[in-house]
């Protein structure tokens, strides 16, 4: 038998690590001196283009069991780039990979005809297929890589609410809705934080689905829909259409439409701002639900002549109740009339028609200043909602008041942000103020059930519960030429069921084409939303079916 040399295995494990670290420093020459220009270059380019230290925080929606549904996230893709300093023929190479990549030649001419530059990216977010595609044809002067992005799930309508990661002077940063409001958060140094929403994603998917084809069927240029809980500022669904798609914003040419209609847009709402006149009507001792006036079908105001939109129909003495049930300007007239000027604005403005509502996303106030001339006519167009501006969040949150008891709440978006260190900071539930007694919410709210059961909401109903609304047909300032355009708004705010209210609706079309009142076009609307969450959320019917 051959004797054991321990010398043997000194020599051996000696060569060893003599290997190991030759083949250690071989991978250090080849990564810090011969990809030196290139790993220089992708580092660059992931610091120009990340501005951030650890992953971005993801957004979620939930659903009525806190099941996540997510609405932004990190996701890796694939990208392709180059090496133009290993190109031998920029335009060879630019026609062979040109169809693959679907880029014009002359794009990628360019782009490969760099001669000092070592890394270069082609295309970003590209599929298997393609990465496949070139790592067939192993040309040394392109490679594949990996980075995570902002990645949206489609099918939410919820590109102007959620905003999008963008670039700015410092990196990136984000832009529009959720992504600007809580960027901090979203993007911290150390510990970034995930949103959980109060959307509701099956509410904002079947109303995102509503507004898309309620656009589509009266060929309107827009329209959005906002899903509220009344009594505490939960937005249930935000939803609005065009919008835009949030993985290719670069793509988009009208900046505009970045815009989130429900908060940033103001209009003239017309006739459904009438509950908060009757309101205050009815707060202030004016009127009562059963005071009646003479309808004549107009009334003079100074040197103007205002009307009804049918003038000549229902005439004669009518109640309050009458003048909601069927939409009177002549009778939200009479009220405003009733009421010191002073004690009218006042009201207007603790309703905070021209105020912001301190919902989490940026949004522009109101404007009720027509009425700081003190003019006459100024006051009585203003009790059928003409001459002063409201956006959607700001007249959802007035009639919020009415539904819950006379109570102004601050919409919100987001109900809890959770940091990645496990701390969590939920959003309080702020009462901003007491508008109207519960007494005064209670009788509006009897007027404006008789609104869906005898008036201008009567395609709202739904067997078994018990809804309260009210209809608004405006008319467009021509802001050209003075007075008002050929075309108009219709917006119809609902909430149900209306003594217990769970959930209230703004649903509204701009410019809707083939009808010219909003009950044939966004009270339908609301129906099938109605129905949808009663079923979905298990609401008991609290009337008997007849």
């Amino acid at each position: 038998m051959k004797k054991y040399n321990p010398e043997n295995r000194i020599i051996v494990l000696i060569f060893a690590f003599a290997l190991l670290g030759l083949l250690i420093w071989g991978r250090f020459f080849y990564l810090s001196i011969i990809l030196h220009d290139h790993y220089t270059a992708k580092a660059k380019n992931i610091s120009d283009n990340s501005g951030v230290a650890v992953p971005r925080g993801s957004i979620f929606l939930t659903d009525k069991n806190n099941l996540p549904y997510a609405a932004a996230l990190n996701k890796e893709f694939s990208f392709i780039y180059a090496i133009p300093k290993k190109v031998n023929d920029p335009v060879e190479l630019a026609k062979k990979i040109a169809p693959i990549l679907e880029l014009e030649e002359s794009f990628l001419v360019q782009k490969l005809s760099k001669k000092d530059d070592p890394y270069e990216i082609i295309k970003r977010k590209v599929s298997d297929t393609v990465v496949d595609a070139i790592k067939v044809l192993k040309e040394p002067a392109l490679g594949v890589d990996n980075e995570t992005l902002r990645y949206y799930p489609e099918g939410l309508n919820l590109s102007q609410v959620i905003g999008f990661l963008g670039f700015n002077k410092n990196g990136q940063a984000g832009q529009y809705g959720l992504e600007e409001y809580y960027d901090e958060e979203l993007s911290g140094l150390f510990s970034s934080a995930d949103l959980i929403l109060t959307i509701d994603s099956a509410i904002q998917i079947k109303a995102g689905t509503l507004i898309v084809d309620a656009v589509k069927a009266w060929s309107a240029d827009s329209g959005s829909i906002i899903v509220m809980n009344p009594k505490n500022g939960n937005i249930l669904a935000m939803a609005s259409f065009p919008e835009f798609d949030a993985n290719n914003y670069s793509a988009v040419s009208d900046k505009n439409i970045f815009m989130n209609p429900a908060t940033l847009k103001r209009y003239e709402p017309g006739s459904v701002f009438k509950p908060l006149i009757m309101a205050i009507g009815i707060e202030t001792g004016a009127v009562t639900p059963e005071t009646e006036y003479y309808n004549t079908g107009s009334v003079k105001v100074a040197d103007r002549t205002m009307s009804n939109s049918i003038p000549d129909k229902i005439l004669g003495w009518q109640t309050m109740t009458m003048v909601l049930e069927q939409s009177l300007n002549t009778g939200a007239v009479f009220v405003q009339q009733k009421i010191p000027k002073d004690i009218f604005l006042k009201y207007l403005k603790d309703f905070g028609v021209d105020s912001k509502t301190g919902i989490d996303v940026a949004e522009m106030s109101g404007d009720i200043s027509p009425l700081l001339t003190g003019r006459d006519v100024n006051y009585a167009t203003a009790s059928f909602g003409q001459g002063v501006a409201v956006t959607p969040i700001e007249l959802l949150r007035a009639l919020s008041a009415v539904a819950n008891g006379g109570k102004l709440i601050r919409p919100h978006l987001v109900s809890k942000v959770v940091f990645h260190d496990g701390k969590t900071s939920e959003t309080d539930e702020i009462l901003q103020a007491r508008i109207v007694s519960p007494e005064t919410s209670a009788k509006l709210v009897n007027m404006l059930v008789k609104v869906i059961e005898n008036g201008s909401g009567r395609r709202a109903q739904v067997k078994g519960y018990t809804i309260a609304g009210k209809t608004g047909t405006a008319q467009i300032p021509d802001l050209k030429n003075g007075g008002y355009l050929d075309e108009n708004i219709h917006t119809f705010v609902a909430f149900a069921p209306a003594y217990d209210p769970r959930f209230i609706a703004l649903i509204k079309l701009d410019s809707p084409r083939g009808s010219q009142f909003s009950e044939s076009t966004v009270v339908p609307v609301f129906k099938n939303l109605a129905e949808f969450i009663f079923n979905y959320l298990e609401i008991p019917p609290d009337k008997p079916v007849e």
